[in-house]
């Protein structure tokens, strides 16, 4: 299940190479399941049966190329119900990948079917993990289902003018990791950034004040008025914590969560998104 590698020479020639494996041609056999090039998967995961998950799979034709990703969500036998999952790295602890410039917005080609009462996400994150500065982040959201190859783009929202050195992008077939529907799914293919957006271009929006931070059992965030909803991501790019709230002042408890580097950010009701970088120590 593998193409042939593009020559590294060209890679800063070709939008699609910005994104390692974007295009999802390149898979891994695993012994009895296969991964693609570059992402992290559920699909390492053991059942109680022993055998391996496998919410994510290579898909054929692409809508270009020999081969796209098939992310969805599974009922584990004798098991729970996993989520689709993939996340733009090699490892837990060698997440994203190297990144520095400023897109303006994550392109790419899907297909989905999510199911009733399920929603599907694809999140990407610019950050400079130097400074421990959350740069941009875009967030994009899909319901119901689409059977022919469309392009997609998710914009980035940008938070300050630095330059980033790390990129992530998190894919899920099912938004809610404590609670997914069996059988939603996305086929997705031909991930690259385009565009690009200045040091003068940013949002125009207050910051997200968070204390302690660090901080060790919770945080407490100080928001704008309205219903807002707040997410957390780990150093894999994954969401680990998603709560609506309409409190100026809600409190988040983090005592579950390990010691790391996380992203909050924050959503209103007209999509406008707020971003901050949290360390847990």
């Amino acid at each position: 299940m593998r193409a042939t590698l593009l020559p590294i020479a060209l890679l800063p020639l070709l939008a699609s190479a910005q994104i390692p494996n974007g295009d999802f041609e390149n898979w891994v056999d695993q012994g009895g399941y296969s991964d693609p090039v570059g992402w992290l998967t559920y699909d390492f995961t053991i059942t109680p049966g022993g055998w391996p998950v496998s919410t994510v799979e290579p898909g054929t034709p692409g809508a270009s190329g020999n081969y796209h990703c098939v992310i969805t969500t599974q009922q584990v036998p004798l098991g729970p119900t996993i989520q689709g999952w993939i996340s733009a790295g090699t490892s837990g602890t060698n997440a994203g990948f190297p990144y520095t410039a400023r897109p303006a917005v994550l392109t790419g080609q899907w297909q989905y079917g999510i199911q009733p009462n399920d929603t599907a996400q694809v999140t990407v994150a610019l950050i400079n993990g130097a400074t421990q500065t959350f740069i941009a982040q875009g967030i994009l959201e899909v319901t119901g289902s689409l059977a022919n190859w469309q392009t997609f783009e998710v914009p980035l929202t940008y938070f300050n003018a630095e330059t980033p050195d790390t990129a992530y992008i998190q894919i899920v077939s099912s938004i809610s990791f404590s609670n997914p529907v069996v059988g939603s799914f996305m086929k997705v293919d031909d991930l690259a950034f385009s565009g690009s957006v200045g040091v003068n271009e940013i949002g125009e929006h207050a910051p997200m004040q968070l204390f302690p931070n660090p901080g060790k059992d919770q945080v407490t965030l100080s928001l704008p008025p309205g219903p807002n909803i707040i997410t957390l991501f780990d150093a894999t790019g994954r969401m680990v914590l998603q709560q609506r709230t309409t409190d100026a002042r809600p409190v988040i408890a983090t005592e579950v969560l390990p010691a790391g580097l996380y992203r909050i950010t924050l959503r209103d009701e007209r999509g406008a998104v707020l971003g901050a970088t949290w360390v847990k120590e």
